[in-house]
């Protein structure tokens, strides 16, 4: 894990002090060391966060023997060691993954990439090509951001690196953030900021003096499902993730795991456990409010693998830790869980430089709440209008004092959702401030169609049933643009290296090939995860309901944190687009406990506090 950056210029030289200045920025990414390569049109920056190979040997940028190929690179290829197998015949000067890439860059050129097995960004500078190629891994674990105008192509794994550029500006990009305020992050290739914009996952860009090509090398797909038995495919499901455990316990530096006490997690340490000769260490966060805590559960799956166990419990201190949050992610991001997955990368630190986590677990064996929500609601669409309108009179009728029991409001609430087309039922799920909610705290630009990024994932997804498809649009856009951008953000401001075997692409591709039918089965979500890992987890781990890493926000708002977020979000109100009285009813409404409005709080107190340190 690295920090990378860089500039190739169509016109003067750039300037070996850019170089510098992106390092400067990307401390935290790579602490052990620096290098700078500056020739010709070209400046490359790197961190370095020492993993592999230890040595000086390891350091970057790194270049071929004859000096015509130089890369930058930032993540972990896990197959380096067979792959290097490849290129036995070059003259490797070290033992990195970084090393093997350029020898595979230099016999493969961009199909390269089609062998990597991990989780990378980076750049090559091709003296012979005069041609900077850059790629990102396949399910957009390592960052990339860019700008490019008639001047130069200027990238780095930070937007606080691309800015170093002095041309380029920190200008908010009003229609992005309208779709923040939807999604709870900027979907790409936008970033909030005016004319900086991100690689996509699994995509690669050849930039030169004709411009910037753009190219796809892989896609998932759900068309080919598997008729093997559900006993095989549990066998199968186990070797692969043993397989990419192993695979990511390759480090030349301690390795912990992320032990939220959640079935993803325990099935990692559990793999950890069989496959590696040391004890291994967990890392885990609660809590005061025990309904938001799962420090209970880590216990267990520690006390039955017998790991060196830490745990941290986290309070509401976001006047000092918010303003450093927001400076590690750089855009608006909406989710609160990144408030514990910093402290508990700040725990594992102290003790380890990578860990294992169960990242991607939820989206490939559907796991989330909201896809047994969907399935109730896809069921009322399909139910005639007639019946609909039946069941609404219905609950119209039941007396005041019992509507707001749960499965009542859930009922009423998914007849609502069920008006909308496909897409729009999804929306109402995932998504946290639509249409009129949205128009009543926002002035400024609105979209033709707010949802035109879930219509577009919804497009390419070609599952054979509902749970295929909203299983394949959250890997498209919920997992790259939040899930991973919150573990890595969180983990490398403490250099801490997060690494997911639930992520290797040949599980993931795997898991789509697997039946809806054994994921979703019966109401129970995981349902084949479980079967393959019910013989070593503890039963209260594996039969338990989902809690996820929800975080109090409504209670901290309504308590601790009032007043903080008052004054953040009168600040905010001021600002132009955005309008005061419909903010401040907003959190009037949620303060005396009218509505829970907690975590479209978050989304605006975290946009104020972007605001004041980007922007003003």
């Amino acid at each position: 894990m690295c920090g990378i950056g860089g500039k190739l210029s169509f016109g003067a030289r750039p300037d070996e002090a850019l170089a510098e200045r992106m390092n400067d920025c990307m401390r935290h990414r790579g602490p052990d060391a620096s290098g700078v390569y500056a020739n010709g049109p070209v400046v490359l920056a790197h961190r370095r966060l020492s993993i592999l190979d230890l040595s000086a040997a390891g350091r970057q940028p790194m270049s071929n023997r004859d000096g015509t190929v130089h890369v930058v690179f930032n993540g972990e290829i896990y197959n380096y060691r067979e792959l290097r197998e490849r290129v036995a015949d070059y003259p490797f000067d070290s033992e990195t993954d970084t090393e093997v890439l350029l020898a595979l860059y230099e016999q493969e050129g961009v199909d390269c990439l089609r062998r990597l097995r991990g989780m990378f960004a980076f750049a090559i500078w091709d003296e012979r090509e005069e041609r900077l190629f850059l790629a990102r891994d396949r399910l957009g674990q390592k960052p990339l951001y860019y700008h490019h105008d008639e001047t130069g192509f200027t990238f780095g794994s930070t937007v606080g690196a691309v800015l170093a550029d002095g041309r380029v500006t920190p200008d908010p990009d009003l229609p992005a953030l309208r779709e923040y305020l939807t999604y709870q992050y900027v979907p790409r290739p936008r970033t909030g900021f005016v004319g900086i914009e991100q690689v996509g996952p699994a995509e690669y860009l050849l930039v030169d003096d004709d411009g910037v090509r753009r190219e796809r090398y892989w896609q998932l797909s759900f068309a080919q499902q598997s008729d093997a038995s559900a006993r095989m495919l549990a066998n199968r499901l186990r070797r692969r993730l043993r397989e990419a455990t192993r695979l990511r316990l390759r480090s030349d530096v301690p390795v912990g795991v992320f032990l939220s006490g959640g079935l993803d997690s325990s099935v990692v340490t559990a793999l950890v456990d069989e496959v590696s000769e040391d004890p291994v260490g967990t890392y885990s966060v609660g809590f005061e409010e025990a309904a938001y805590s799962e420090l209970e559960y880590a216990r267990t799956v520690a006390d039955r693998f017998d790991t060196d166990h830490h745990e941290f419990t986290v309070t509401p201190d976001l006047v000092d830790t918010l303003p450093t949050l927001v400076g590690h992610y750089e855009t608006p991001f909406g989710d609160p869980s990144a408030l514990p997955t910093y402290y508990v990368s700040q725990v594992a630190a102290d003790h380890v430089t990578v860990v294992l986590t169960g990242d991607a677990g939820d989206e490939t064996f559907a796991g989330y709440d909201r896809y047994t929500r969907d399935r109730v609601v896809d069921a009322a669409a399909a139910t005639p209008r007639s019946l609909r309108d039946v069941g609404r009179t219905g609950l119209g009728r039941v007396p005041e004092s019992l509507r707001g029991r749960t499965l009542l409001r859930q009922a009423d609430r998914a007849l609502d959702i069920a008006e909308g087309d496909p897409v729009e039922r999804y929306a109402e799920l995932v998504c946290r401030t639509l249409g009129e909610d949205a128009r009543a705290v926002w002035n400024g630009p609105e979209a033709e169609d707010e949802l035109a990024w879930l219509r577009a994932a919804f497009g390419e997804a070609d599952g054979p049933t509902r749970i295929d498809r909203v299983t394949h649009v959250d890997l498209r856009t919920y997992l790259p643009e939040a899930l991973l951008v919150k573990v890595d953000r969180a983990s490398m401001a403490h250099s801490l290296e997060a690494r997911s075997p639930f992520l290797d692409h040949d599980v993931v591709e795997f898991a789509a090939s697997v039946p809806a039918k054994y994921k979703w089965r019966r109401g129970e979500k995981k349902w084949l995860l479980k079967r393959a890992f019910e013989d070593v987890l503890p039963p209260d781990v594996v039969d338990r309901p989902k809690q996820g890493f929800g975080v109090p926000v409504d209670e901290w708002f309504r308590g601790e944190l009032r007043e903080v977020a008052r004054e953040r979000l009168d600040r905010l109100g001021a600002r132009d687009p955005f309008d005061a009285r419909g903010i401040d009813a907003e959190f009037e409404r949620h303060v005396a406990g009218e509505a829970n409005y907690g975590l479209r709080i978050w989304d605006l107190v975290w946009l104020e506090e972007w605001y004041a340190q980007f922007v003003d």
